[in-house]
């Protein structure tokens, strides 16, 4: 079978999949530079490929982003190609950048950075801890659990919101639905969001669930931007509720210049980088699924991370 990989990896990385998939014939390039003639070609793309091209044909792409909402739309694949995502790739990464953001804004460290850049040795008061206080982590898959993870270690009390009921959790106090949302939220010190996109997740922190949140509480988005209607985010931030944000993600990428979300002083804003390809546990995480997912493609085997074309998530997740 012969595979095109066009993921964001360092050449000893693609290498290594090739020296350990040695049944398989490799072409390699920027997704960029990839023709129609080049997929026509293939059996498995290794990456995200362009979704104007004709991608029926595919036995399998195995995509190097957690979303794939593009991919299951109406008339891209066909019915008969293996879709799976990068899921698990990226939480340890995310994770840090979460708790980053948590204590850049708990401990003053913005208005601090102000300070030295006006060269003042001045005090501010006031604070927050994560110490002994309640987390809500909205979306408990690879990223919101490696979150739960670290966070633990700060003596938090973690609430988890799943779809759909599971076990208990190591590192989770409480899981409910997303059907009890509005009955946990008003008990939340930090909100995190590390949400999917789709329909379901759209806007799933419109106004009148922000209100809910104390109103010096901390909230946090690192999954996807259209989790929180923007407006609704500026009305309530105009009436005086968060003692933060921190976004890593908003709703257009990137953020209009003139957006008058840049003018809040409390409000954190990274350029979606929390996650990806520059961080090394996300490379080898993905390294070693793209083998794994080969070597059960080659044996005839069930993939990991395959994902539900009618919901976008992965069919089984097992979170350790």
């Amino acid at each position: 079978m012969k595979v095109l990989n066009i993921s964001p990896l360092k050449n000893e990385e693609l290498k290594k999949i090739e020296e350990q998939c040695p049944e398989f014939d490799f072409i390699t390039m920027k997704s960029k530079n990839v023709t129609q003639d080049i997929i026509d070609s293939v059996d498995i793309v290794v990456g995200n490929p362009d979704t104007k091209l004709n991608l029926k044909h595919l036995k399998a792409i195995l995509l190097c982003s957690a979303g794939s909402d593009q991919y299951i739309k109406d008339n891209i694949l066909s019915s008969n190609t293996i879709l799976t995502n990068a899921s698990g790739t990226y939480g340890k990464a995310i994770a840090e950048h979460i708790i980053g953001m948590i204590l850049a804004i708990d401990k003053n460290f913005i208005g601090y950075m102000k300070n030295k850049n006006h060269h003042q040795w001045q005090m501010i008061y006031g604070g927050k801890e994560i110490y002994h206080n309640t987390v809500l982590i909205v979306g408990l898959g690879d990223l919101g659990y490696e979150t739960a993870k670290r966070l633990k270690a700060f003596d938090c009390h973690i609430i988890g919101v799943k779809r759909r009921v599971c076990d208990s959790l190591k590192y989770v106090d409480e899981i409910v639905t997303t059907n009890y949302i509005n009955e946990v939220l008003p008990k939340a010190d930090f909100v995190i969001l590390t949400l999917p996109q789709n329909q379901s997740t759209y806007h799933i922190m419109n106004e009148e669930r922000l209100r809910l949140m104390k109103k010096d509480s901390v909230l946090i988005n690192a999954g996807r931007g259209s989790a929180i209607d923007t407006s609704a985010l500026k009305k309530v931030l105009d009436d005086g509720y968060f003692y933060g944000v921190g976004l890593d993600v908003v709703e257009e990428e990137p953020l209009d210049k003139y957006d008058t979300l840049w003018d809040y002083d409390n409000v954190l804003m990274t350029p979606h980088v929390s996650g990806g390809y520059e961080w090394d546990s996300c490379r080898e995480y993905f390294v070693n699924l793209t083998i794994r997912n080969l070597h059960h493609l080659l044996n005839n085997e069930t993939l990991e991370n395959i994902v539900d074309k009618d919901t976008g998530y992965r069919e089984k997740v097992i979170l350790k």
